[in-house]
């Protein structure tokens, strides 16, 4: 029997511990390294930010799955790697240091937000790097909009999340004035000529139009030089003022995974692996993810998308089961399908031929392209939990939302 022991809760690291117990079915250990009692599906923590996160119906607990999954969670934070005597050194939520034995180790711990060493940001703003953090932005939003009178936030960076969490946060502060809530000034900030300037120029203009026709106040080409408690600088001396402001510009791996195990990294602190998906100095060490800097035969690397992460543990889960069953690892080549981005909770766009000559043509919008972003998270719980359990939960939100007072 070997264990298996997998670093990070997130997409890729829950549904390869849930994939890889079933794959094996007790025939090998499985443990997931995470220091969070819950999972939350990244993509949506903009909605935990704007308090219209269901917690009850989308969240999934870790120990409770893990018993029912067959593989174990083991609530603490990756510190060390000791590759000689394979033993992963962790530190518990009680402050108390550990040490985990492992035959195969993957780290799957994500990424988090680039302040590009922005003065002032790291101290200033609110990152939704995780759950907690998304919280605590509720906390903060939810108080400003009690207070009743009008008050300004600051969203730097349009890609996907601040594009997200700005239109998010324009609907609840609407639904909310009829309770005599604030009424939210929205700032969203962007260095780049374009919202989401990953996309295909057709996509970002949609996106622009939208989040316009929702008064969101969108800069572009502006970069921000310092942040204060109570505002932002851009380049060119400009002041930004405002009440509470967000970082959501650019990605990058965790600082402190940087040289754990002397292991090769990147300057996104990414570790550099092969491309099965093996590190580069330890064939028992894997990384998928974000925090992974992983290779195609192209000579391109797999981009920071939730659903690159998602078809890497699909992959490795195969090519992992296989080796354990004496076959060669295979290599991971993604294929992107594009992506989708909410705007609201009833409008979306979405572009799906990315790398073709169709990029610009095939982009649609609407509320059938927000159903289809709900559909994407549905097929992570579906490969979490099951397309019962996904079933009963789609008819329970239904439910809910029928009977929900605010019509949030």
């Amino acid at each position: 029997m070997s264990r298996i022991v997998i670093v990070g809760g997130g997409a890729a690291g829950i549904e390869l511990s849930t994939l890889l117990a079933k794959a094996n079915r007790k025939k090998h250990e499985i443990i997931l390294v995470e220091p969070e009692t819950d999972h939350y599906w990244k993509p949506r923590l903009h909605e935990i930010a704007a308090g219209t996160f269901d917690r009850e119906l989308d969240s999934v607990c870790y120990f409770t799955h893990g018993a029912i999954n067959g593989y174990q969670h083991y609530q603490a934070a990756m510190t060390d790697i000791d590759r000689e005597n394979k033993m992963l050194s962790v530190r518990r939520n009680d402050g108390t240091d550990a040490a985990v034995k492992y035959d195969y180790l993957v780290v799957a711990v994500g990424a988090v937000s680039n302040d590009f060493n922005t003065s002032g940001a790291r101290d200033n703003c609110i990152f939704l790097d995780s759950a907690s953090q998304a919280r605590h932005a509720w906390n903060k939003i939810s108080q400003l909009l009690r207070e009743g009178s009008d008050r300004t936030v600051n969203i730097v960076g349009a890609g996907a999340t601040g594009v997200e969490l700005a239109a998010e946060l324009a609907r609840v502060s609407h639904k909310l004035q009829r309770y005599n809530a604030a009424k939210l000034t929205i700032n969203l900030i962007e260095a780049a000529d374009r919202v989401l300037p990953n996309s295909p120029q057709k996509m970002s203009a949609k996106v622009l139009k939208e989040l316009q026709r929702t008064n969101i106040n969108v800069l572009l080409n502006t970069r921000i030089s310092e942040v204060s408690d109570h505002g932002m600088v851009t380049a060119d001396n400009q002041p930004l003022e405002a009440d509470i402001q967000f970082w959501a510009a650019g990605v990058k791996a965790p600082e402190w995974l940087n040289g754990l195990g002397g292991l090769e990294y990147n300057r996104m602190n990414q570790i550099i692996v092969n491309a099965n998906l093996t590190t580069t100095i330890d064939d028992s060490i894997f990384a998928l993810g974000d925090c992974a800097s992983i290779p195609q035969a192209d000579g391109s690397f797999v981009p920071p998308k939730a659903q690159a992460a998602n078809r890497a543990a699909v992959h490795l889960t195969k090519s992992l089961t296989g080796l354990l069953r004496g076959k060669e690892l295979t290599d991971f080549e993604f294929k992107d399908g594009g992506m989708v981005v909410a705007v609201g909770h009833h409008f979306a766009v979405g572009s799906f031929a990315p790398n073709s000559k169709m990029a610009n043509k095939l982009v649609f919008k609407g509320r059938l392209i927000r159903r289809l972003y709900d559909t994407i998270f549905r097929l992570h719980q579906r490969t979490v939990e099951g397309m019962f359990t996904v079933s009963r939960l789609i008819i329970t939100k239904r439910l809910k939302a029928l009977f929900q007072p605010n019509g949030m």
